[in-house]
């Protein structure tokens, strides 16, 4: 299907030609007479300037001169400033010296229409290409690329791929920067399948798909975490004779790590070795992607758990890695360090001795990546011996390694310590950035600190550098409704869109909805739901879980399974097991014990409802406060039968309605198995246990579990005593 864009490609000669009011930045650039001048001598060195001041002073003085200096001089200056990526001032500059009757040519219109693209102004960048098709120059690949430049880093994909298939059809040359700007393109935007097509429709023409663009390829498909996909495309590309070089090998690599695969990473270690190539030489992208994946770690507070077998393959591997003299560079080290402690399998400072010992000395994002490890651990002193030390060794610490430990500080409530690094940032002249902030103004807000949150989000709305955004102040609405302050919630929503401009987003909603829920306000909660609607906002599933919730716990159940039903049928978003949870729970508390089994069992053979873990505990111990413990236990075998695992929250239910009903020696059973499956009892299951045998006379039993809590370093509660 033909893709029509604003720009009117489909007639390249006609349409891009410039109309009397295209280039609004270029004054006087249609009624102006273009001529050329008998040319003067240019200044010696005429593009060479240390400021931007002195390169506006320098044009100015040339575009007064009589006669000008020729065109090659001023289209040096501009490309000198583009370079500066004064972008708004060459476009500038170039008004005046075509409002002058200085005719430019091909390289300074290139320029201009690069310039537009930068400050994405696609139309008049094409206006621009009209400019060259009237004055009878004919566009060179460079002119081509820069558009296609253009639309990609504007992310107009869709417009980039149908310029490629209309330039393509009038016989214009295409080179292979411009397929590796098409591809690239496409795979920072996330349609790396799209960049898959265009590499294979490559096939058969004159420009073949070469190493860059296959590796730009299966980068994008291990980010996108397509590692199947990127290691196929690898194979393929040998089979056209194409070989993997370093970046190919990082990529993998790196992708692997992420997906915990290490019998592969080893593989490709072992043709990396055979093949004698030396990783040290890490292309720029992987250190930002590094980065841009702490940030994501850190945002999301994930901690997974250490597999300690993992930990052990893992540094069998970094010393396979040394035995057979495989040269991984520093930032090699990082990829699966980082991939470590993303898992969860922290490596110590003293456990990279494979590293220091081949003479490797650990970075800045070295640290910082371990650094992250021991937050996410809340291990957060440690993780400032990480950073002093790094200082020691002449190492500078950068923004992501002090936002790094702030987060540390603010999710352990150590706020003053968290704004000391803020104020070390600043006398260094270290830049904040709105990760920094948003940082500590949750730190502050959690720590009910929400006054000084406000006056810091104050302060970066009055300085702007950087301006709060909409997590900013998200971090503060949901604040205020965790303080039961709604109002104060409400009355800020407002304050921010009508004064500020603030746009919210689905969150923003879903936290005050949630808080009005939670208040039984639901009315009020509806007409934010209707209100998201008029601003073309799409509710998610959390949206109406949390209405759900809300007229289920004002006792509203019929109109929650209205709602549910509207979603079951309309699919967008369709319930999922929380959804039904929430009314199982409600059911349950309103003691309709055999209404919530029937929809239990409804939901199962009528909608395919795939129950969880707390689907069962819901039901499980609603039938123990009821007293129907037999049902109970039936509901936990069908849960084993079914391969759900039960939690220590399960066996507690079980537990005590068998202690309450004086059925001990079952409860014994029952808790020998807890001790069996490798689930730990934590201290409310001793106290049930103990509570029940003291109450049944097993005082020595009751006793010796007593003592064994002591031993453990465990003590009971008062019930207990």
């Amino acid at each position: 299907m033909l893709y029509t864009t604003r720009y009117a490609i489909p007639k390249l000669p006609r349409i891009l030609m410039p109309s009397s009011t295209s280039l609004v930045f270029l004054p006087c650039a249609q009624q102006t007479r273009l001529h050329l001048h008998s040319q003067s001598l240019p200044p010696q060195n005429a593009h060479k300037f240390d400021s931007i001041d002195d390169g506006v002073a320098l044009f100015h003085h040339m575009v007064n001169m009589h006669p000008p200096p020729s065109v090659v001089e001023f289209t040096k200056i501009l490309g000198t400033i583009v370079k500066m990526k004064y972008y708004a001032t060459a476009i500038y500059l170039y008004a005046q010296m075509e409002s002058k009757g200085i005719m430019p040519f091909t390289v300074t219109l290139n320029i201009l229409m690069n310039c537009y693209c930068h400050v994405g102004q696609m139309g008049f960048a094409f206006s621009v290409m009209g400019k060259i098709l009237k004055w009878g120059y004919k566009p060179n690949v460079v002119s081509l690329t820069t558009l296609m430049n253009g639309l990609c880093v504007n992310g107009k994909m869709m417009d980039a791929l149908y310029f490629h298939d209309e330039i393509v059809a009038k016989g214009f040359r295409v080179d292979e920067v411009m397929y590796g700007t098409l591809i690239n393109g496409l795979c920072k935007t996330g349609e790396t399948r799209l960049a898959i097509q265009v590499l294979r429709k490559m096939k058969g023409k004159l420009v073949k798909p070469n190493l860059i663009m296959y590796n730009i390829v299966i980068d994008g498909l291990c980010k996108d975490g397509f590692i199947k996909e990127a290691h196929d495309l690898c194979s393929e590309m040998i089979i056209q004779g194409i070989f993997p070089d370093v970046v190919t090998y990082s990529s993998l690599i790196y992708g692997f790590c992420l997906a915990s695969q290490w019998k592969e990473v080893r593989l490709l270690l072992n043709g990396i070795a055979a093949k004698d190539i030396s990783l040290d030489a890490c292309h720029e992208g992987q250190w930002k992607e590094v980065r841009l994946l702490l940030n994501e770690i850190a945002a999301k507070d994930r901690l997974d758990v250490c597999h300690a077998g993992q930990l052990k393959k893992v540094k069998a591997l970094l010393n396979e890695i040394a035995a057979k003299d495989i040269i991984l560079d520093v930032c090699t080290f990082n990829i699966i360090i980082y991939a470590l402690c993303k898992e969860g399998m922290l490596l110590q400072a003293h456990d990279i001795d494979v590293m220091t010992g081949r003479g490797d000395q650990p970075d800045v994002i070295t640290y910082t990546i371990l650094m992250n490890g021991y937050c996410l651990i809340d291990k957060v002193d440690e993780a400032r011996k990480l950073f002093d030390m790094m200082i020691e060794r002449g190492l500078v610490p950068d923004v992501w390694s002090y936002n790094i430990l702030i987060k540390g500080y603010c999710k352990m409530k150590r706020v003053d310590d968290a704004m000391n690094l803020l104020k070390d940032m600043l006398l260094k002249n270290l830049v904040p950035n709105i990760f920094t902030y948003n940082s500590l103004v949750d730190g502050l807000c959690k720590s009910g600190r929400i006054s000084r949150a406000w006056e810091l989000v104050n302060d970066m709305h009055y300085c702007g550098h950087p301006p709060p955004d909409v997590i900013t102040y998200n971090i503060l609405l949901e604040s205020l409704c965790k303080m039961q302050h709604l109002d104060k919630a409400i009355a800020l929503f407002k304050h921010l869109m009508f004064d500020r401009s603030f746009a919210p987003n689905v969150w923003s909603y879903n936290i005050l909805i949630t808080g009005y829920c939670k208040n039984r306000r639901v009315d009020e909660a509806k007409n934010l739901l209707k209100d998201m609607f008029l601003k073309n906002l799409a509710p998610n599933i959390f949206t109406y879980n949390a209405l759900v919730d809300g007229l289920c716990k004002s006792g509203r159940i019929s109109c929650a399974w209205e709602l549910v039903n509207e979603l079951h049928y309309r699919g967008h978003p369709p319930p999922d097991v929380t959804t039904y949870n929430i009314l199982l729970e409600a059911l349950c508390k309103m003691q309709h014990l055999d209404k919530a089994y029937a929809l239990f069992k409804h939901l199962i053979l009528e909608r395919s409802f795939a129950p969880n873990v707390w689907s069962y505990n819901i039901l499980i111990s609603g039938y123990c406060k009821n007293k129907r413990v037999d049902e109970a236990m039936s509901l936990f075998e069908d849960m084993c039968f079914k391969n759900l695992v039960p939690n220590i929250v399960t066996y507690n239910i079980l537990l005590k309605a068998l202690c309450n009903q004086e059925q001990l020696d079952k409860a014994i059973t029952l808790f020998n198995q807890i001790v069996d499956q490798g689930i730990g009892p934590n201290l409310y299951t001793y106290n049930i246990l103990m509570d029940g045998l003291c109450k049944s006379g097993r005082l020595k039993t009751a006793q010796k579990i007593s003592q064994h809590l002591f031993i453990i370093g465990c003590h009971p509660g008062v019930q207990t005593q």
